[in-house]
């Protein structure tokens, strides 16, 4: 297709609050500064007049990751509100039109702050709290927006304000989120940005499994502030085009079933986009490549000059390459480049004494769908099926090993098949019949 495919997709974490000290912290941490922490020194950084012990080139990094703009987190939901009436206005949206006359749309890519044992950034604790917040917000609306998936793994002290660098080893928080979104939402994620732009081994084996789409490469050429601790691309592909990662570096390309495309940030302080890498992403398109431009930020920062410097960028390199530009959906945007198929994913399921036979009509991305389980006691549980034809056909058996049917509220499993379209199949089991609902995102 001749149009270039843009997705912005925004970190969707709810308000955060950073106290004084946070901040000052952060400066030592990657400048290796003792500032004292206090409004004073913060107004003499945002004026630009602290004497600081760095070079030139320095002090010029310095000034792009802190200032007034950055910092301005929208602290509760009170602010969050207040941006989000502005962002979600179509008067607002209607400003902003691609080559098709499309409204700006925006891919909300939703995470869950649970289980932490303390939150001294005040962010939104709860299931589903900001998934319902925004999934309200674009049904009032009535616009393009989608959600989106974004996870955020514990670190091993457990606090809301620091990250963890492995899926499973300190909770079972990813397993419960999707259980949870399956069983009470009806929802499944195709698509995924990885929290603090972190992927590892254990990350990688997970998405291959389940979900196709991947907007985490983060590769750029710009000075990294802190060593590889939050930016882990490095060798990954810095063009515009998506590819499939390797199975032991997710980096590289490889013989993977998921695609993993770039995307860069707007309105912060590292891999940044600017008019050079939109340009190469419009050139690329015109010179025939499959494309996706993809940029990402925070709902908790200010968010609407980004919108006016990102569509003066593109505006500029459709009218200097004369190509077409579309604000897509983030699975869209792959089915824009890589086609998609007519056939709609469907299940045939058959209970034969307590064992229940499930089959699809077509291959599913990965070897088995992810299944949810709720009890009669409310209790939520994964597991995984017996797999008898890798990505076509499954068992499970109900029994003293896993549960008795009488003592299952809802059997539930989600699939996405290779376009990234969603099914999911909610079981209840009615004696000894079954009532079964599907739900196709």
């Amino acid at each position: 297709m001749k149009f270039l495919s843009v997705v912005h997709l925004v970190d969707t974490e709810g308000p955060l609050f950073e106290p004084l000290g946070i901040t000052f912290k952060r400066i030592n941490e990657i400048f290796g500064i003792n500032l004292k922490s206090n409004t004073k020194t913060l107004s003499r950084i945002f004026d630009k007049t602290i004497d600081l012990p760095l070079n030139k080139k320095r002090k010029k990094i310095f000034y792009e990751s802190f200032n007034e703009n950055i910092l301005s987190y929208k602290k509760n939901l009170k602010e969050l509100n207040k941006q989000n009436r502005i962002i979600f206005n179509k008067n607002f949206r209607k400003n902003f039109k691609d080559s098709f006359n499309n409204n700006w749309l925006i891919n909300w890519n939703c995470v869950d702050h649970i289980n932490y044992i303390t939150n001294p950034q005040k962010r939104l604790l709860g299931m589903h709290k900001i998934y319902d917040y925004y999934k309200n917000l674009i049904k009032l609306n009535k616009n393009r927006d989608e959600i989106h998936f974004h996870f955020h793994p514990p670190s091993i002290n457990n606090k809301a304000n620091t990250t963890g660098n492995h899926y499973f080893a300190n909770s079972n928080n990813l397993y419960e989120i999707l259980t949870k979104r399956i069983i009470d939402r009806n929802w499944f994620p195709c698509t995924f940005r990885a929290g603090f732009h972190i992927e590892n081994p254990d990350s990688n084996w997970f998405l291959e499994q389940f979900i196709p789409f991947d907007y985490s490469n983060q590769a750029t050429n710009q000075t990294n502030l802190n060593y590889g601790r939050f930016e882990n691309w490095k060798n990954s592909s810095k063009n515009w085009t998506p590819y499939n990662p390797s199975h032991d570096d997710y980096r590289i390309k490889g013989n993977c079933r998921r695609l993993i495309a770039r995307c860069l940030n707007i309105g912060t302080r590292i891999s940044i986009l600017n008019q050079k890498e939109v340009e190469k992403a419009f050139l690329a398109k015109k010179n025939g490549s499959k494309t996706i431009l993809a940029f990402t930020n925070h709902d908790f920062r200010s968010m609407i000059k980004d919108f006016e410097e990102v569509y003066k960028m593109l505006k500029t390199a459709s009218n200097k390459y004369n190509i077409k530009f579309k604000f897509c959906g983030a699975r869209e945007a792959f089915n824009n480049e890589y086609g998609k198929s007519k056939k709609k994913l469907k299940f045939h399921i058959k209970l034969k004494n307590n064992t229940l036979f499930i089959s699809s009509n077509k291959k599913i991305f990965g070897p088995q769908p992810f299944l949810a389980i709720k009890n009669i006691n409310k209790q939520y549980f994964h597991e995984n099926f017996f797999i008898e034809k890798p990505f076509y056909k499954w068992r499970y058996t109900f029994d003293r090993h896993s549960f008795e049917m009488k003592k299952v509220l809802c059997f539930a499993f989600a699939a996405n098949d290779n376009d990234g379209f969603t099914s999911i199949i909610k079981i209840f089991f009615k004696k000894k019949n079954l009532e079964i609902k599907t739900y196709n995102i």
